[in-house]
This record gives structure tokens, sequence and C-alpha cells, in this order.
């Protein structure tokens, strides 16, 4: 039947229109409603998946409660295009955030019960009522101004991070407290972004239980009290992690050195050299070696020079927030030279502004009505 494919291909591309308009919408949106009533708004769309999958990835909502949620989002004109499209069954679909449609069904329990609840997905709005006060600032208040600006942000987080592991108790154990804190400094850093309390935790059992920095072993527990996160690489694992930091721990306590001094030493050397020194083949690359400077040695010597000096790095959830700067018809946005602490501002902002909605109070905001 001929016009069966024609169908076909006249759905597929207005779902294709559909996932565009939703990409090139501004946000947040107003709030949606749920078949089940709950009440919830969309910060960003997330990023639009060519592949197998979802259709948007990390996007990110605030749910009925205020709390901020991210996850997968799927689209389609229909509910029903849900099982047309075979995703019931489908592992890359668990857990999706939210299954978005054009065309709401009146009466919901007359749906297949494999299909996945729906919400409404919103009007056109025009760009007044959906821009965010950061949006496009790089070119409303100009490269030098938003520089400046993330400057102090990446100020303050330094100096918080100072504070913190500068008062990080430390277990009784061999060396002095100083040695002791830049261990568990250390283990937490490289435990980030999700497994950071387990690693200090096992670090901290490890001082505490050992006579000598010969018998400091970490040893993780994937089980207690949290569940471990599984990652890329020798630091994805627990026993990888748990060799990682014995054989720094073991560089680091060799014949007269301790961690202390050792920190001191990595502080003063350039990052090429301190990265390349903390290096191990095999198991810590340059990427998570910077990171250990840039989040346990560098912070804990009030090394702040030696902080600006690292490379700048990409974080994924501060892509939305990045884009909205950016996000400019002009070569203002991409002529933007993001440096370490730009990238180290922007992920401050995301804890403490983006992720809490706090856009009232944003440093960068308030650039624009200067």
């Amino acid at each position: 039947n001929p016009a069966g494919p024609r169908a076909m291909t006249e759905a597929a591309r207005s779902e294709q229109d559909l996932q565009r308009r939703w990409a090139e919408s501004r946000w947040p949106t107003p709030f949606l409603s749920t078949d089940g009533g709950e009440r919830v708004r969309v910060i960003s769309p997330g990023r639009w998946n060519h592949g197998p999958g979802p259709d948007f990835l990390g996007a990110q909502i605030l749910d009925g409660e205020g709390r901020a949620r991210r996850g997968d989002l799927e689209l389609h004109l229909d509910a029903r295009a849900w099982l047309q499209h075979g995703h019931d069954g489908d592992a890359a679909y668990d857990g999706l955030l939210l299954h978005l449609v054009e065309r709401r069904p009146v009466n919901t329990a007359s749906l297949d019960p494999r299909i996945p609840a729906t919400t409404g997905l919103p009007d056109p709005l025009d760009d007044s009522a959906t821009r965010l006060p950061c949006a496009d600032i790089i070119e409303r208040a100009g490269s030098a101004a938003v520089e400046a600006q993330l400057l102090r942000i990446a100020r303050r987080r330094f100096e918080r991070k100072a504070r913190e592991l500068g008062s990080l108790s430390a277990p009784m154990g061999p060396g002095s407290e100083a040695d002791r804190r830049c261990l568990i400094a250390a283990a937490r850093a490289l435990g980030q972004p999700h497994n950071a309390d387990l690693s200090e935790r096992a670090m901290r059992l490890a001082v505490e239980r050992a006579r000598t920095w010969e018998t400091v072993k970490p040893l993780i527990d994937p089980t207690e009290p949290q569940s471990w996160r599984r990652g890329r690489g020798a630091l994805g694992t627990p026993e990888g992690l748990g060799l990682i930091l014995s054989t720094l721990r073991r560089r680091w306590t060799e014949g007269p050195l301790t961690p202390s001094a050792a920190f001191a030493r990595l502080a003063v050397l350039r990052s090429g050299a301190a990265t390349a020194e903390l290096r191990i083949p095999g198991q810590l690359g340059r990427g998570r070696a910077l990171q250990l400077l840039a989040d346990a040695v560098y912070p804990l010597t009030a090394a702040w020079s030696r902080w600006l000096e690292l490379p700048a790095a990409r974080y994924r959830r501060t892509d939305d927030l990045r884009d909205r700067l950016t996000r400019v018809g002009t070569a203002a946005g991409p002529g933007f030279r993001w440096s370490h602490p730009h990238s180290q501002a922007l992920l401050e902002l995301e804890r403490v502004r983006c992720r809490q909605w706090a856009c009232r109070i944003c440093p960068l905001a308030a650039l624009a009505r200067r």
C-alpha cells in the first residue's frame, strides 16, 4: 500500500519538527501538568540525541516540590507512538524523566498500560517570557565584565574549598594531623563526583587503624553505607581507586618524605610538572591528576596562583549554563576564551544558584542590571 509509507514519512518528519522546536525553544518552560496532576517545570531541554535512545539526554526539571532533577526526555506527537516505535521493553528508556506529547490523550485510563505517563508540551512562548537573566550576558554586558565577575566567583570557590579542606578533622594515626589531612583530601578529590564520601571514609578508617604509613591501605566497600557509582577507568572501581590511593600514599611517605611535604612540593612546581609527578601509568591519567591538584593540593596549600594556571576543563553539568551565556548571533559569545577559573566559576554557580533556581541573586544576572 503506497499510502502507508508516505503516511509514516510524514509522521516522522512532523516528529522531527517537534524535536527541533523543543531544541530551539527558550527556557525555562512554564509549569506543565503530568497525567498524575504533578506540576513540573523544564529548566533546560537536554542535549538532542540523534542516535538510538531518548530524544533528549540530561534535561533538568523542577518537580512539584521544587527539587531539581536531571534525566532523559522522549517527545511524541501522540502517546501511542511509544508502542509504535518499540520503546516498551527497550532498556535505553528505563528511568525516563518525562514523556512529552503534543496531543494529550483525552482519557488516559484508556491508554495501554505499557505507555508511560505523559506530560503536555508547552505552547510556543515569545523570547521575553522565557529568557533567563543570564542569557546572552556576554553580548549584553561585555566580555571584560563577565570575565571579571567569573574570576571573583572562582576566587570565592577556591577560598571555600581551602576552608573546607583546612577544617577537615583527621583521626589519630601515623604522621602529623596535616599529613593525615592531605591523604583524606586526596581520597575525597579522587572519589569525585559520585564516590567522594565512600573514598574519604575508606581513607579515614585506613589511617585510624594503621600504626605506620606502610600499613595504611584503604579498602573501599562498595555496599556500605551507600552504593558505589561505577565509572570509567581504574578510578571507576573500588579496587582501582583503593590501589591508586595506596600508590600515592607510598610515594608520599618514602624515606623522610611526608604527605604534607609532598603537597608543598607539588604546589611549588608548575602545573605541568606537578601533573607528570602525580600520574600513575595505566591508573591515574592527566585529567584526574589535574583534578587532584585543583580539588586537594592547591586549595590545601593556598596555591591560588598555581590554581589559576591550570588548563580549562569542560564539565557536562555546566554545559547548559555555558551555552546560555554564549548563545548570541555575533562573535562575542563563541570568541570568549574560557579558562580554568571561568570553568570553576560555572561549577560554583551551578551548585549554589542554577540548581536552586536562584536567578534573582545570581551575580552574572546582576551584570545586566548595571
